[in-house]
């Protein structure tokens, strides 16, 4: 069985031409979970990524089919999921050691610390987390439609959405090139296979090597 894996609130319905109709695992932290039921496979695994002590309050709501406090809700950064619709059985909870192995030991972004304002570039996207998982879970990692390619900055960020790649600049909380190297590093490896080219596309880097 080849699994399939989407982050977050990535739809199915009305795309299912380009990504398929089947979801094997969904990945997401509880402001990024789908708000619409026809998102989730029934038969799928939910993976939920824990940044906060809050998470683990919604997921418990989440598993107990029960609703979230107003005082909880108030500390999510936008409008979460008010249901997930399959069984308990269902459930997981990725090891925070992913999140760890991914930003410290293979990023090499700094370790947490305490700060009075803003955000240290720490936090690696769930888009290259969900990949580090993958290479501990598969034989196989293929990618399609994935990399943060800067250069391109009118590029859509999301098949699903009008948001462009540009906006990552905004994203302090997270060292994007970084991680394009990363991804970039593990396609010129064999690690992961990049099947679209959003991440190491040869053709463009021959083009650019090109002089005349």
């Amino acid at each position: 069985m080849v699994p399939h894996q989407r982050l977050n609130n990535a739809p199915v319905q009305g795309f299912t031409q380009d990504v398929g109709n089947k979801t094997t695992i969904r990945m997401s932290y509880p402001e990024g979970a789908p708000k619409s039921e026809l998102d989730y496979d029934p038969y799928m695994l939910f993976v939920a990524v824990m940044y906060k002590g809050v998470d683990f309050s919604w997921l418990k709501a989440m598993i107990k089919k029960e609703r979230v406090s107003f005082w909880e809700n108030i500390w999510f950064w936008q409008k979460v999921a008010e249901e997930v619709p399959i069984e308990p059985s269902q459930f997981r909870i990725l090891n925070p050691e992913i999140i760890r192995e991914t930003a410290v030991d293979l990023l090499k972004l700094p370790e947490p610390r305490s700060k009075l304002w803003g955000w240290d570039q720490n936090i690696p996207t769930l888009g290259v987390s969900a990949v580090v998982l993958a290479t501990h879970l598969c034989d196989e990692v293929s990618l399609a439609g994935f990399g943060y390619n800067l250069s391109q900055p009118q590029t859509p960020l999301h098949y699903y959405e009008n948001v462009q790649m540009d906006a990552m600049k905004a994203q302090t909380m997270h060292n994007v090139e970084t991680e394009r190297n990363f991804l970039e590093d593990l396609v010129k490896a064999g690690v992961v296979t990049d099947l679209s080219g959003g991440i190491h596309c040869k053709f463009c880097n021959q083009r650019k090597s090109m002089t005349f």
